[in-house]
């Protein structure tokens, strides 16, 4: 009598066991306090992206090898697109000059707007503003600041967010949060769903934001005496990208000297 009870008891407890921690494991079924918590749709991107372990590269040569390697076909590829936009804002000024009527107007329209000259009539002073931003950055110059900004691949924003230039975004959730930021402060480091975009977006920051008009007015100045971008000269005009202002400048023009042999 009482072996058959244990057995019963034993069996019960056994069906139990089954029921609650086997079964559901076996369905795919996993408890509330079992479940991960939920990852933001930007992160899931990131999750499938896969970049190269700069970190553990312990050679600095073949570290900054790889680092310009990884990067400089999408900075190609973006100044391969503004040349293309640049070309067809140059015809229209030849149109314009010429008297003629203006042709692709929707194409130099979308230009405008994405340059942030929208709404504004498509005229030769328009053409001229347009031509000070529609231009290329030195790949050079592109390579060394996003080595700067990114602690050559390695920072948290570049890992994290594909964010190779430090660039801010000011919506919450937007980006990452910087561990550093001020009691006050309400910017984030801004998540891209690619390296590609991350590079569109600084050149268009480059060539939008107020605060690099003086790089900008440089680089109009060599265009009209039909001189070559030069790098060191287009780096002063990124005081405004840092804090450190002048000091900031003279590291990107010390990267551009002791990386010759890797650009």
């Amino acid at each position: 009598m009482k072996f058959g009870f244990v057995a019963r008891f034993v069996l019960a407890l056994a069906f139990v066991a089954l029921m609650v921690f086997i079964l559901p494991q076996l369905l795919g079924y996993q408890s509330p306090r079992m479940t991960q918590p939920s990852i933001a749709p930007k992160q899931q991107i990131l999750q499938k992206s896969v970049l190269p372990d700069f970190a553990a590269i312990s050679d600095i040569r073949e570290k900054k090898a790889a680092f310009f390697n990884f990067i400089k076909p999408g900075v190609i590829s973006a100044n391969e697109a503004i040349v293309a936009d640049r070309t067809l804002v140059l015809g229209a000024q030849q149109q314009l000059i010429a008297g003629q009527s203006l042709s692709n107007i929707e194409k130099l329209t979308q230009i405008a707007r994405y340059y942030r000259l929208a709404d504004k009539p498509l005229d030769l002073k328009l053409i001229e503003q347009l031509l000070s931003r529609v231009d290329i950055i030195p790949v050079n110059l592109i390579l060394v600041q996003a080595a700067n900004e990114s602690g050559w691949g390695t920072s948290r924003f570049a890992r994290l967010g594909l964010n190779f230039f430090g660039q801010w975004c000011f919506s919450k959730g937007c980006g990452i949060v910087p561990s550093s930021r001020g009691a006050n402060a309400t910017h984030e480091v801004e998540i891209f769903d690619s390296v590609d975009h991350s590079i569109t977006s600084y050149l268009r920051n480059l060539n939008t934001n107020a605060a690099y008009q003086h790089l900008r007015q440089i680089r109009a100045q060599l265009r009209a005496n039909d001189l070559t971008l030069d790098p060191p000269l287009l780096a002063v005009g990124l005081r405004n990208y840092s804090q450190r202002k002048d000091d900031y400048v003279i590291e990107l023009l010390q990267m551009l000297r002791h990386n010759k042999a890797y650009l």
